[in-house]
């Protein structure tokens, strides 16, 4: 027994220190964010920006401790219920105004199609997707049996209801995360959680993409409540609850699994092995019970597996091993043509024994700074790449969703480096205490998760978005550790240097200069160089299906549109071109069926694979009419046809664009829609001068709040 306990005391210094560099190194990176955005310009100045701006925010959260330690308890329960209520509020205010974003062409798109199949049909379309990604299937059935619930009561409108769902799981994250932070902490750290998760803005954006990663961000803070209460009261229903629930998130979203590994490494720390593996079968018994009853389940509704089509482990280890650790459509190719299970895997070791050959060392490391990156160093989690489909291209979905969120990913970023400092600090709770709290099993978990991502597995951004709970509530823990070092600090102080406010005004003036010089910097790039802005009214960019649509002399397309603004241009997506023919590009006002505009090309003007732009000489201003281009072939030779882009015409989730319709010779084509866009150019500074300002004043402000706090402090009004 006692060289076990040496054993521990050994290894747990020497973790946390390892888990320090992980995290230093994602905390440096994710510094360097020019980088992560493959932006090779001003670097060093983004980088010090984002430290200047991270150094604000840590002292505003620091000061508004202060003043929560000042307030009673019922006087924290308000506090409470006020930043509950504005968690509930931003969830509201995204679901209102950006109802109109719509599952994505792939993954979340896949699950949507099926979904609506489902509910029309009552069993599986037998589509390859959910042979060759069987892992989609549970997030699917959940998707239909919410659908096919709500029928009931006749709410057909699926993106509220996909939302209302992905809002409903992030609360129910959100508050056990909260009560365990309540248990482990206090009302004051409780609040200070709430503070930290409304920064985190990457979780309130994501409830608009309804996939295995929003669906299942409840259960790591579930299942770690769960384990709190049982490691309490040693009650077995605890237990056998957190093993049906892992079950469940793990046939949902299998990455789930790795707090499996986690749990057990951290039960040999504080039970006897004899109650470890007692614990461990019970959790096999009822995870075991779940996946074969959601199996059983899934067969029943027609999802039959296929091993022949199936990706095997192996192929995501294997894209792990790509130019930057992300899928691609060769790997894929390459996995996807073997005729059975055994050839894919084959094929897969091999192409990953030649990879780990050819990078070598360098590469290697190359390879796993950039996945790092991808996967922990983007605050944003790439949340904007899942919501490029809108029925809606309001100027705010422009700038929180789409072409201008520059800024908007910038600010996340902020806020992701506060909270990544927090996790760093969060290491040094052992060396305080030197006792084991449940701030190792989320060291442990996360630390899995870094190894994964970053050595085995594929990297995407959003892969992290699924511990993000545990990454708050990691934070948390630092930032406790960073209130006990600036009151150990102090502790230490000769009387006098206490009262002197020199230390906080030199802080807080040196950062509001840094604020100052920012601004003004950047002031003209902002503000008055004039940028071409596009306004959209139409955005249909995506193209998949089963079918493409083509012009010669025999065949006319046309596409109908809502001219919902203003619009000078017309584009629409290539694919091909075939011998030589004269063609017309014409827009008529379906209202008034008189003719807009008309233009003539050649396919001499085409290239394959870009868009055709038309530029109107006119802006066409009338609003709430409804357009129709018409693409014909004026003449040609025998052998003429151009290939446009088209989404749909058989595809699995109907139209993409419910303004309008498309129709091949005159007949209407169900569930298809050109890729095209219509807009207007505009030469204007990318925000105005008074938003900018106002975005100024933020850290301005929060400066000002630490200061007058600390001040206070200083003369004794405020302790902590």
């Amino acid at each position: 027994m006692n060289v076990i306990l040496r054993l521990r005391q050994g290894i747990l210094p020497l973790f946390n220190i390892i888990f320090i560099v992980c995290f230093s190194i994602i905390l440096i990176i994710s510094l360097l964010y020019r980088l992560l955005i493959k932006s090779y310009q001003h670097i060093f100045s983004t980088s010090l920006s984002l430290l200047i701006f991270s150094a604000i925010v840590v002292l505003f959260f620091i000061a508004v401790y202060r003043v929560f330690s000042k307030l009673t308890r019922s006087e924290l329960s308000v506090v409470t219920i006020c930043l509950g209520a504005l968690i509930g509020l931003t969830e509201l205010a995204i679901i209102v105004f950006f109802h109109s974003i719509l599952p994505p062409v792939i993954d979340g798109g896949h699950t949507f199609g099926e979904a609506l199949y489902l509910l029309a049909h009552g069993h599986a379309s037998g589509a390859g997707y959910f042979k060759i990604y069987p892992n989609n299937v549970p997030v699917t059935v959940l998707r239909y049996w919410l659908y096919r619930l709500l029928a009931t009561i006749h709410v057909s409108d699926y993106t509220i209801i996909d939302q209302t769902a992905c809002a409903i799981v992030l609360n129910i994250s959100v508050y056990f995360s909260w009560k365990l932070v309540m248990r482990l902490f206090d009302a004051k750290m409780a609040n200070i959680y709430l503070l930290l998760t409304l920064t985190c803005f990457p979780l309130f954006l994501y409830i608009t993409y309804f996939y295995t990663d929003t669906v299942t961000l409840m259960f790591p803070a579930v299942l770690l409540y769960l384990w709190y209460l049982y490691h309490q009261s040693k009650k077995i229903r605890f237990l056998v609850l957190l093993g049906l629930l892992l079950g469940i998130g793990y046939e949902i979203r299998p990455n789930v699994i790795l707090f499996l590994p986690a749990l057990a490494i951290y039960m040999l720390f504080v039970l006897k092995l004899k109650k470890v593996l007692l614990n461990l079968i019970v959790i096999a018994v009822m995870m075991a019970g779940a996946c074969f009853s959601i199996h059983a389940y899934d067969e029943h509704l027609g999802f039959t597996p296929d091993p022949s089509m199936a990706m095997p482990p192996t192929h995501w280890i294997m894209l792990g091993l790509s130019r930057y650790g992300e899928y691609t459509g060769a790997d894929f190719a390459l996995t996807f043509k073997q005729p059975t299970q055994q050839d894919k895997i084959r094929a897969d070791l091999n192409q990953i024994k030649l990879r780990i050959v050819q990078k070598n060392v360098l590469g290697l490391l190359y390879l796993w700074v950039m996945k790092t990156g991808g996967t922990w160093g983007m605050g944003a989690r790439e949340y904007d790449f899942y919501t490029r489909v809108s029925t809606s291209q309001t100027p705010a979905y422009e700038y929180l969703f789409n072409h201008q969120n520059q800024l908007t990913l910038y600010v996340i970023q902020i806020f992701h480096i506060v909270m990544i400092s927090f996790l760093v600090l969060s290491a040094m709770n052992y060396f305080r205490t030197k006792r084991i709290s449940l701030n190792l099993l989320i060291q442990i978990c996360l630390f899995g998760n870094f190894i994964f991502y970053t050595f085995l597995w594929e990297s995407e951004p959003r892969y992290s978005l699924l511990f993000t709970s545990f990454m708050l509530l990691g934070a948390i823990f630092g930032f406790d550790e960073l209130m006990h070092m600036i009151h150990g600090m102090e502790q230490f102080q000769p009387r006098q240097k206490m009262k002197s406010r020199l230390p906080e005004l030199a802080m807080s003036g040196i950062l509001l200069v840094g604020v100052v010089a920012c601004a003004w910097i950047n002031l003209p790039s902002y503000t008055q160089n004039k940028i071409a802005q596009k306004q959209y009214i139409v955005d249909q960019e995506m193209v998949a299906g089963v079918q493409d649509a083509f012009i010669d002399i025999h065949h006319t397309v046309r596409q109908t549109f809502e001219a919902t603004g203003p619009f000078t241009h017309l584009s629409v997506g290539t694919l091909n071109r075939r011998g030589s023919g004269i063609y017309n590009f014409s827009i008529m006002n379906l209202n008034t069926h008189k003719l807009i505009f008309s233009k003539t090309f050649s396919s001499a003007q085409v290239k394959p694979g870009q868009n055709l732009i038309f530029s109107m000489i006119k802006e066409r201003s009338e609003q709430g009419t409804e357009d129709m281009i018409t693409i014909r072939q004026i003449r040609g030779t025998h052998n003429a046809r151009l290939g446009l882009a088209l989404y749909g015409n058989g595809y699995d989730r109907g139209s993409i664009y419910s303004g309008g319709h498309f129709m091949e010779n005159g007949t209407l084509i169900k569930n298809a829609v050109l890729k095209f866009q219509a807009y207007s150019i505009q030469e204007k500074p990318y925000i105005s001068l008074e938003t900018y300002f106002l975005l100024f004043s933020i850290p301005v402000l929060m400066l000002c709040f630490y200061v007058y706090v600390s001040l206070r402090r200083r003369n004794g009004e405020i302790s902590i």
